[in-house]
């Protein structure tokens, strides 16, 4: 996590392009899906079927599928996540390969912000008790990074927001003192389950 300072807050940068097991899983993902496209076409080219009307439908279709897939993972592997931190506004903004979104929330109604931990896995039950012989303790690793929280979440206008990825604890203590330092007020919610500010 990295925090810069502009004119009037904080800029926060959450996550960048390949700084994680995850991303780096993703580009592996794309490189793998893009030999075995090459090498399939390579075999269907040999066969000489490329000048019928089926080969070229069917090769369009699959040229599309590789297109979409491919331009999926690698915008996940590329992703940058970053937090603006203004004193009325909070905005999210994600870009990725040829993508760019971004959403500005005002801190007026923002409450319950919240750390989203990751859920601890148990032991795959085919992983060695000793040895992951097979792997299959540390895909489920892997699964888990891929789709587990550790994120950060807040309640705006009836409805949760959650963003961020591989968000600890540590790093989700450090963003909400540069909220209560930047906009003035904390956005957490106390035992009773009720809102409170705490004013500077």
């Amino acid at each position: 996590m990295n925090i810069q300072d502009f004119q009037s807050g904080k800029i926060v940068t959450l996550s960048k392009a390949m700084d994680s097991r995850a991303k780096i899983l993703y580009i592996i993902y794309f490189a793998g899906f893009s030999i075995a496209v090459g090498a399939f076409s390579d075999i269907l080219i040999s066969t000489g079927a490329y000048a019928s009307t089926a080969f070229i439908i069917f090769w369009a279709l699959f040229a599309g599928a590789y297109l979409f897939a491919g331009y999926r993972f690698l915008n996940k592997a590329l992703q940058t996540e970053k937090l603006v931190v203004a004193k009325n506004t909070l905005t999210v903004s994600i870009s990725g390969f040829l993508s760019r979104k971004s959403v500005t929330y005002n801190t007026k109604f923002i409450s319950n912000l919240r750390h989203l931990d990751k859920p601890v896995t148990t032991n795959h039950p085919l992983a060695g008790q000793t040895v992951d012989y097979l792997g299959f303790q540390t895909e489920q690793q892997v699964i888990n990074e891929l789709h587990g929280d550790n994120r950060i979440a807040f309640d705006y206008n009836g409805r949760t927001i959650k963003f961020g990825q591989n968000i600890y604890s540590w790093d989700f203590e450090e963003i909400e003192n540069i909220l209560l330092t930047v906009t003035g007020n904390s956005y957490k919610q106390d035992s009773k389950n009720k809102l409170h500010y705490d004013i500077i």
